[in-house]
């Protein structure tokens, strides 16, 4: 799972929100499923963010702006962040899926699956999509 910082994560701004936010990055770490997170942002801003929504050690990789070889917004917006976060988890686009605001294209340019929030993230949500994401890839 790869969530967009600047557009699912900027969402939550409630503490119903955050809750179930933590609720489903739980519940993906519980399964074993590695959570990254990307943003075109500063590294300092970022990880600020991420331990005040979830606090310390349920993120496998932060990738900003700042790990970027050249850090250029173009880059940024245009899926390097998302190619960064698989090199650096390992894995291929096809073994993920992101988790996006609805102003994000980025996954579809990358060509990652991608679940679009644009409310509230709650855990059944991001395993069901991830569920039917898997099912598609074995049909």
């Amino acid at each position: 799972m790869i969530f967009d910082a600047d557009s699912a994560l900027a969402q939550i701004d409630c503490d119903d929100a955050r809750t179930e936010l933590i609720d489903s990055v739980m519940s993906l770490f519980v399964a074993g499923i590695w959570v990254s997170v990307v943003s075109a942002g500063p590294r300092t801003q970022v990880e600020t963010m991420v331990r005040q929504l979830l606090g310390d050690g349920l993120v496998e990789t932060i990738v900003t702006i700042d790990d970027l070889s050249e850090p250029d917004e173009g880059l940024a917006r245009g899926g390097e962040l998302y190619r960064l976060a698989l090199w650096e988890m390992g894995i291929t686009a096809r073994d993920a899926l992101a988790v996006t605001g609805p102003a994000s294209c980025v996954p579809a340019v990358t060509g990652l699956p991608a679940i679009v929030v644009d409310d509230s993230l709650s855990a059944a949500i991001c395993q069901q999509a991830h569920r039917r994401w898997w099912i598609g890839q074995a049909a």
